[in-house]
């Protein structure tokens, strides 16, 4: 999505309001290392990229986000008398090699190191994460500083990978207030199987895929303006308001994901274009809707491993399964009776809240009235990052 949405070009866009959105979809893939397997998910996708258009893949995948003039510097062409970034007195007077094709403006982003670059950001001065924001929207960039720069046209996609304890140390509550973290979609990965003999899609297959996508991807590209069908308008009347309700003025869960909504947008306009017609239909809608509510979920549970307390509770519940675990268990056998009740309570209200677990009751079985017992079950998106990385030991 990353790849075909940078491809695509500013032509396919969609309108929310007096916005214009582009088919740009910026993943943050976030795994654990070695189980993750965030390049061998990378490596499949690059396949058949390549097999689809090896010139893009070559001269408009790009990493090495340093700040925001070195971003607007990648869509400089050739100049007389132009001077490289890092060339100074010396390369006055010289050419400078193009990051991109002549007058092409697509450019994707590849970081597969993203806490890198967050340190970058954090630097005095650096200009970076306003760049981003602005290359979010599409159009024009510009930084303002002593060598002020404006790039017109640019098309800037970002596919960012990085660990969750990396994500975790290097957010800060300015990070997340200042809006560049909520143009991302978080999708929590990590392996579910051991493949020591695979040799990845058979060539034949990967061939005709390619030819698919090279045809589709010709047809998205000379789309302009999308559009919904009436069942598919009825739909995101819907969905706006499901992903519409978090703010940046909540917690940082909802900060992450105040941007869901035209992230969903984007996601449904992009299997449009793929697609080849201007009408996104109810199915290209519930596609979206399903990718959304998993990055939804990956913030959650990212979010809720960053408290120890939280996160280790959560396990306790997991291991549990479908049967859960009940208030007496959860104060005598996880803590040990050496918390209040208190505590207990809004540390699992703080977990039903992150829907992490589902809180039921449960009536004694063959009388009439008592008191209902507290049961807590984890609710499925959670287990990914409870069990997954143990996959080897089971």
């Amino acid at each position: 999505m990353a790849a075909t949405g940078v491809y695509l070009g500013d032509g396919p866009h969609m309108r929310a309001g007096d916005d214009r959105h582009p088919l740009l979809v910026w993943p943050m893939v976030i795994g654990r290392t070695g189980v993750g397997r965030k390049g061998a998910g990378w490596s499949a996708a690059k396949r058949l990229l390549l097999a689809t258009d090896p010139d893009f893949v070559d001269r408009n995948i790009h990493s090495g986000l340093t700040s925001g003039e070195g971003l607007t510097q990648a869509f400089n062409e050739d100049e007389a008398g132009a001077t490289g970034p890092d060339e100074g007195e010396e390369g006055k007077g010289k050419k400078r090699a193009s990051l991109l094709p002549p007058g092409d403006r697509r450019l994707l982003a590849f970081e597969t190191e993203w806490a890198t670059v967050m340190a970058r950001m954090k630097r005095e001065g650096n200009t970076l994460s306003a760049t981003l924001r602005a290359a979010w929207e599409g159009g024009n960039l510009s930084t303002l500083g002593v060598n002020a720069r404006i790039v017109r046209d640019t098309h800037v996609g970002i596919l960012a990978h990085i660990t969750p304890k990396e994500f975790q140390a290097k957010l800060s509550a300015s990070d997340m207030a200042g809006g560049t973290y909520n143009r991302f979609l978080p999708v929590l990965v990590a392996q579910t199987q051991f493949l020591p003999s695979s040799t990845g899609a058979d060539p034949a297959l990967l061939d005709r895929l390619a030819v698919d996508l090279r045809a589709r991807l010709a047809a998205g590209s000379r789309l302009g303006q999308l559009g919904l069908t009436r069942d598919a308008a009825a739909l995101w009347q819907r969905l706006y308001v499901e992903f519409g309700g978090y703010s940046a003025d909540d917690g940082p869960i909802e900060q992450f994901l105040s941007r869901a909504a035209p992230n969903c947008l984007r996601v449904a306009g992009l299997h449009a274009a793929l697609d080849g017609v201007e009408l996104i239909t109810v199915e290209h809608l519930a596609a979206a809707a399903a990718f959304v509510r998993y990055a939804v979920a990956s913030a959650r549970a990212v979010f809720t491993t960053s408290n120890p307390k939280l996160s280790k509770l959560a396990r306790f519940i997991t291991d549990a399964g479908p049967a859960g675990r009940t208030r007496t268990e959860i104060s005598q056998q996880h803590f040990r009776g050496n918390e209040n009740a208190a505590d207990i309570k809004a540390w699992l209200d703080q977990l039903a809240v992150d829907d992490v677990v589902t809180k039921t009751f449960q009536r004694p079985e063959g009388r009439k009235g008592g008191r209902a017992t507290e049961i807590y079950i984890a609710n499925e998106h959670y287990e990914l990052t409870n069990n997954a990385p143990d996959q080897g030991k089971r």
